[in-house]
């Protein structure tokens, strides 16, 4: 495949930037002044620009002015200015007036609305990655084309006015207005410029001569303590890490009213978060609130390193921003909050890349990106999850210490600079990782997952002779499609403390090992690498009888693997719900997860089956006892994942029917109602499930107090809160209400579509035909990376075989052709979940049949 890249004659050297808002009239006047260093004789200048009007362009050098004629291409999205004389090599600066459009959506310069007690406010904020810096300013937009910036913006007195730098200095401006410049940036790419023009509070305080910052809306400052001290350890922690100290002189952390297609962004300097992904809220936020804050720092703190100091050359090489991001993420978690177990959490992410591994609209982690328009179908979870899989696989596998000592040449060597995979492999091995380059290729160059089984197991003296063969894992007839990688395997006894063995399966070939110990035996031992295990008849039988004896983390991978190999046909998917029956009551939090997110999973099967309510009663006696364990309030010394766990049985047992709990939830609901003064009376610990639970099983009365209260609500976590609630109800009249809402003025504007998609989860085929009708109004309200992929993410969460027909022809008919790969994958994840239902229904019925 060609790129389609900027020519490569003339190269921006800096950019200065003054931005003018007109918040009245959704617009702004724009004066860009780029160094630009010209390395070929040329009549024309090209450079990208969407939605920008250019009232005069101006090319000057010590020789004199020459005017620019620009002609528009909106569909490359590119600007040619056209010059009547040659334009010699050299330097020059390229001077732009322009006007541009503040958009209602998060991308380019966009506005947020949002209430307060003294009435409507809004902030100004930007949003440039993938491709959206060209809608600010024109520029070459593209990662490799690094520049230094400036920025000035005019802004009233009583606004916070932010970007990647601090302040130089401010002087007054136009109509009262005060015009604030920013220092020069270091060397960045396009996406990484930021700025925000609002109401804000700062928390404030200084790491290793660093200013680190919380900024938030105006009155809600005490909710970054937990996010700015959290930054604090992190800051210090990848200095270390890294080897190379964060390089800018500070580090703000911006909460943002509203939302997007994305949680944050993470600008140089500058990182932009969601409030729900940086604020701490005693009355709203639950504990899993927490855990989330502090990981959604971690991964954009993560970037000021891979990404920002060291940036990708093009798309196809995203996963090393977010890859990476991903696995630091979850190991700096681990090492400050090691009890949150945030690898295990995790796997279910990790799951998710191999649902979409697995099936033949997957693409490699290092994939082809022909143009910038296409960046975004990058950002999936095969970029992010597969991606930090195969990152944690490796160091596994070369260790710690020598991945450390590769990351920190790496940085060194390619700081301001762009890298391709290959630069990354280079320096690890250099640091003494041997034979990696041969792994990462096959996981990182290939798409596909592994599929190793133990086809022989026998106790022979004091090891066990075992017998392996590889092979691929696959939902379709196109992914499973032989492929062979060098995949690193662990294989351990369960019983005693023998020793794991380490192999490398390379072919199709079975291959044999010794293995410490006795039987059973584990593979994929510590759950640290990225395939599928399968266990021969009694390999399985002895696993799963061991069970209780193995860690956490193996207890998981065995669940997950037997759950895929069930839906897949490769095993009987009956060794699942056997499994859940051997699980003890007071089992690891993380299991009691797995086991709620696949009966729920299984439940959402049974939609409109005669057969989901014996499920359910099967579902609700499985999970009935852990919940009677840990009951509905916090308990001093609770462990921070016992609250997490409350939460998701809560939600769960609400869901399947259960009665004591629906019934003791709309009891706390209606407390709290008549005390809303008193946090006591519904808690933050169990808020947020029992609102799910109050609006999903809701009648008319108790749907228009829950619309009451989201319209009168100022906060606006709050507000969102209740427009959830009454998104998850399934009756379907109110449901139908409910995506009338959506569309309205009432919830913010990104809220919208997120109401939509809660619709969908109860009331899909309602949904789908909603937003077929509602194309125009809905597009307003979605951002660039929302377009292409929400609706067809809405059809595909229908069961019904009409509207994968339906999802088939709007597809077609309306997705691009440079998308279709990017949303195929909704139609093959629907068409697979109609063939678990048709055939795998049927054995779970009859196994619920066998056993009452």
């Amino acid at each position: 495949m060609t790129r389609i890249l900027l020519p490569s004659n003339v190269v921006p050297i800096h950019y200065d930037v003054e931005i003018v808002p007109r918040v009245s009239a959704l617009a702004f006047k724009g004066r860009s002044t780029i160094t630009i260093k010209v390395l070929e004789p040329t009549s024309i200048i090209t450079l990208n620009s969407v939605e920008l009007e250019f009232e005069a362009t101006e090319l000057r050098s010590s020789h004199g002015v020459r005017t620019g004629t620009p002609a528009m291409d909106a569909g490359s999205q590119r600007v040619n200015l056209h010059f009547d004389e040659l334009v010699e090599p050299g330097i020059y600066d390229l001077a732009i007036n322009y006007l541009g459009k503040i958009n209602e959506s998060a991308e380019g310069l966009f506005i947020t609305r949002y209430d307060t007690a003294a009435g409507p406010r809004h902030m100004l904020l930007t949003q440039f990655e993938a491709v959206a810096a060209r809608r600010f300013m024109p520029c070459w937009d593209e990662p490799a084309h690094k520049a230094t910036f400036t920025v000035s913006v005019a802004a009233s007195a009583n606004e916070t006015v932010l970007s990647n730098m601090p302040i130089e200095r401010t002087e007054a401006s136009e109509s009262g207005f005060r015009l604030v410049r920013f220092q020069r940036t270091p060397v960045m790419s396009c996406y990484l410029l930021f700025l925000c023009v609002g109401e804000l509070d700062r928390l404030e305080t200084n790491a290793g001569g660093v200013a680190v910052s919380v900024l938030s809306r105006a009155g809600s400052s005490h909710k970054g303590q937990f996010a700015l001290e959290s930054a604090v350890k992190l800051l210090e922690y990848y200095n270390d890490y890294f080897g190379t100290p964060y390089p800018l002189p500070k580090l703000d952390l911006l909460a943002a009213p509203g939302g997007g297609g994305f949680s944050a962004m993470e600008n140089w300097g500058a990182i932009l978060y969601f409030e729900t992904s940086l604020l701490i809220d005693p009355m709203l936020s639950t504990e899993s609130d927490r855990q989330r804050v502090f990981v959604v720092v971690a991964h954009e703190m993560a970037h000021q390193w891979f990404g920002n100091l060291v940036t990708m050359q093009w798309w196809d090489n995203l996963w090393l921003n977010e890859g990476f991001a991903s696995w630091m993420e979850n190991k700096a978690t681990d090492k400050f909050y090691p009890q949150w177990m945030m690898w295990l959490q995790s796997e279910s992410a990790r799951q998710r890349a191999m649902k979409q591994d697995s099936r033949a609209t997957t693409h490699p982690v290092v994939q082809e990106i022909e143009s910038g328009e296409q960046a975004d179908q990058a950002f999936d979870d095969i970029t992010y999850q597969k991606g930090q899989a195969v990152i944690r696989m490796l160091e596994n596998y070369v260790g710690e210490d020598v991945f450390r000592q590769g990351v920190r040449t790496y940085m060194k060597r390619y700081a301001y600079k762009n890298t391709v995979t290959d630069d990354l492999w280079a320096e690890l091995t250099a640091a003494g990782a041997k034979d990696i380059k041969t792994i990462a290729d096959d996981f990182t160059l290939q798409a596909g997952v592994p599929l190793i089984s133990v086809e022989g197991a026998a106790n022979v003296g004091d090891a066990v002779k075992l017998s392996v063969r590889q092979s691929r894992f696959g939902l379709d007839v196109e992914s499973r499609k032989p492929l062979v990688w060098h995949v690193p395997v662990i294989v351990a006894s369960v019983r005693g403390d023998k020793p794991a063995t380490s192999i490398i399966t390379s072919s199709l070939e079975s291959m044999q090992a010794d293995v410490a110990g006795t039987l059973p035996i584990k593979i994929n031992y510590g759950q640290g690498a990225y395939y599928r295990s399968k266990y021969s008849g009694e390999s399985f039988q002895q696993l799963a009888g061991a069970f209780d004896q193995l860690a956490p983390g193996d207890q998981l991978g065995l669940l997950y693997d037997v759950w895929s190999l069930g839906e897949a046909g490769e095993s009987p998917i009956a060794a699942y719900l056997d499994l859940t029956r051997q699980i003890k009551v007071d089992a690891h939090t993380v299991i009691w997860s797995q086991v709620i997110e696949t009966l729920l999973s299984i439940d959402g099967l049974y939609w409109g089956l005669g057969g989901r309510q014996r499920f359910d009663e099967f579902a609700i006696g499985i999970l009935k006892p852990a919940f009677a364990r840990i009951g509905w309030d916090r308990r001093s010394g609770e462990a921070d994942n016992v609250a997490v766990l409350r939460e998701q049985l809560i939600g769960a047992l609400g869901r399947l029917g259960d009665r004591a709990v629906i019934d003791e939830a709309q009891t706390r609901f209606a407390g709290s109602l008549a005390h809303p003064d008193d946090p006591g009376s519904l808690p933050s610990s169990i808020r947020q499930p029992v609102l799910r639970v109050v609006g999903l099983r809701s009648d008319l009365s108790v749907y228009d107090r829950l619309y009451e209260l989201a319209k009168a609500t100022v906060d606006p976590v709050a507000k969102d809160q209740y427009f959830m609630a009454l998104a998850g109800a399934r009756n379907t009249d109110l449901a139908a209400r409910s995506l009338d809402i959506a569309l309205g003025k009432d919830p913010a504007t990104a809220t919208g579509p997120t109401m939509i998609s809660r619709v969908a989860g109860e009331n899909a085929p309602l949904a789908w035909t909603f937003v077929l009708s509602h194309l125009k109004e809905l597009n307003a309200k979605l951002d660039a990376m929302q377009r292409v992929t929400f609706v067809p993410s809405i059809g595909a969460l229908g069961l019904d075989a009409s509207i994968l027909k339906q999802l088939r022809e709007f597809i077609d008919v309306n997705v691009p052709e440079a998308n279709k790969a990017q949303v195929e994958r909704f139609y093959t994840g629907m068409a697979f979940r109609l063939s678990v239902r048709e055939k795998r229904i049927p054995e779970i019925d009859a196994w619920l049949a066998a056993s009452s």
